[in-house]
């Protein structure tokens, strides 16, 4: 027993020496390199074209004058336009003009919405925490304007809460109490 624990020993001295000796071969070659932390790097103004299949006529020398882009002032303000991505269009929602009403309510709820295509809808009812306190409609819904009426007076009781409209991705969410 006591040879194994001599043997490992012995082992592990001959790898760290081994180790120190890489240290100290790795530093003394790494000397004679110049520290590149304080050498200025050449900044160069050149414009160069780097794209492996560039036009033929930048290589023959033909002289091709840029025109710096410019953003337009804005009259009103002195801004510059940022002129970039488009800006999102609403009609890339599937659902849209949510409408809740009467609010308050007492026993009758009615729900209005837009559909700009076809989809699976889901209205959840949820208190004030988040919690779910019942489904009023999870169903496969057509394309267009939509009314849906729906008797809420046995399902809850008076207070506030929150109509959850769901369709894949877009959540709609409206406040709503109940006398």
């Amino acid at each position: 027993m006591i040879n194994v624990y001599l043997r490992i020993f012995i082992i592990s001295i001959v790898s760290t020496i081994i180790m120190v000796g890489n240290t100290y071969a790795y530093n003394l070659s790494q000397g004679s390199r110049p520290d590149t932390s304080k050498v200025k790097a050449k900044v160069s103004t050149k414009i160069t074209d780097t794209r492996i299949n560039k036009p033929a006529y930048l290589k023959n020398g033909v002289k091709v004058n840029f025109i710096p882009f410019k953003p337009a002032k804005d009259s009103f303000f002195g801004n510059t336009k940022v002129m970039g991505a488009p800006k999102p269009v609403e009609n890339d929602k599937v659902l849209n003009n949510v409408k809740v009403y009467p609010n308050p309510i007492s026993d009758q709820l009615n729900l209005s919405f837009n559909m700009s295509k076809d989809a699976t809808v889901t209205v959840k009812i949820m208190d004030v925490l988040g919690n779910e306190i019942t489904t009023l409609l999870s169903e496969r819904v057509a394309a267009g304007d939509q009314t849906k009426p729906f008797i809420i007076a046995s399902r809850i009781t008076s207070g506030f809460y929150f109509i959850r409209v769901s369709v894949g991705s877009e959540i709609i969410t409206k406040r709503i109490s109940v006398l």
